[in-house]
C-alpha cells in the first residue's frame, strides 16, 4: 500500500473509532459508563500493580531510583486511567505524564501522585501536571509505559492520534520495558483491523475493563 493510500485509510479508520467511542462515551450515561470501567481497569491492572511494587522494594533495598512509570491524562472519552495512575503513585513509584512540546516529540512531566492537572495547550492531549519538565529522553529508563491509542487489534498493531508522537516515543525506550496500551473494551480489534506504517510500533499488551491480553499469547496476561 502507498504511503498516501495508507495515510487515507488510516485517517477513516480513526474518524469511525471515534465516533463511536463518542456514541458510547459521550453524555451522562457515557460518563458513568467510564467510571465504572475505570474502576474495572484498576482491578486487571493489578498484575502491572504488582510488578511496579516489586521494583520499588527492589530499588529501596538497593538504594537506586524508584521505578519509572509513564501514564497518560485521558480526554473526556477516553479510558479513565486515572485512578490506576494514584494506585501506582502510592507504590513509590516515579510517575511522569506527556506534554507537547514545540517540536514533534514529546515532553515529559513528573507528577507527585497528588497535585492538580491543567489545561494542556497540545491538540488531542489530556491535561497535564504542574510538575518538573524532564525534556524529551526521560523514558530512556522507564519500566511501564500505559499508552493511550484509538484502537489496537490483535495483530499488535496501535492506531493513535495520528502525529506520531508515541511511536517516536516508544522508539526510546529499554527493551525491558512493559508497554500496554490502553483503550475501550471495543477498541481492541480482530486481527489484522487497522493498517500498520513502517513507523508504527507494535503494542505486546492491550488494558480494557475487560481485562489485560497478551498480544503475544492471544491470552489474558
Amino acid at each position: 500500500m502507498d504511503p498516501e493510500t495508507m495515510a487515507s485509510k488510516k485517517r477513516e479508520q480513526r474518524r469511525q473509532l471515534r465516533a463511536g467511542r463518542a456514541a458510547i462515551y459521550a453524555g451522562e450515561g457515557g460518563r458513568a459508563r467510564r467510571a465504572q470501567e475505570a474502576q474495572q481497569l484498576l482491578e486487571h491492572a493489578e498484575p502491572l500493580i504488582a510488578s511496579v511494587e516489586t521494583a520499588v522494594v527492589a530499588a529501596r533495598q538497593a538504594g537506586t531510583a524508584m521505578p519509572l512509570v509513564a501514564c497518560f491524562h485521558p480526554t473526556p472519552t477516553e479510558a479513565d486511567v486515572m485512578p490506576l495512575a494514584h494506585r501506582l503513585a502510592q507504590t513509590g513509584a516515579r510517575l511522569v505524564f506527556p506534554a507537547a512540546d514545540a517540536g514533534t516529540e514529546l515532553e515529559w512531566i513528573s507528577w507527585d501522585g497528588t497535585s492538580e492537572f491543567q489545561d494542556s495547550p497540545g491538540r488531542g492531549f489530556g491535561r497535564e501536571p504542574q510538575g518538573k519538565r524532564l525534556g524529551v529522553g526521560a523514558l530512556h529508563e522507564v519500566m511501564l509505559v500505559l499508552a493511550p491509542a484509538v484502537a489496537v487489534d490483535r495483530s499488535a498493531t496501535r492506531i493513535g492520534h495520528g502525529a506520531g508522537y508515541y511511536d517516536r516515543a516508544l522508539a526510546t525506550i529499554p527493551e525491558s520495558a512493559l508497554v500496554v496500551a490502553v483503550v475501550h473494551p471495543s477498541e481492541l480489534l480482530e486481527e489484522g483491523s487497522l493498517v500498520r506504517g513502517e513507523h508504527d510500533v507494535p503494542i505486546p499488551r492491550v488494558l480494557t475493563a475487560d481485562g489485560l491480553v497478551s498480544l503475544i499469547t492471544s491470552e489474558r496476561a
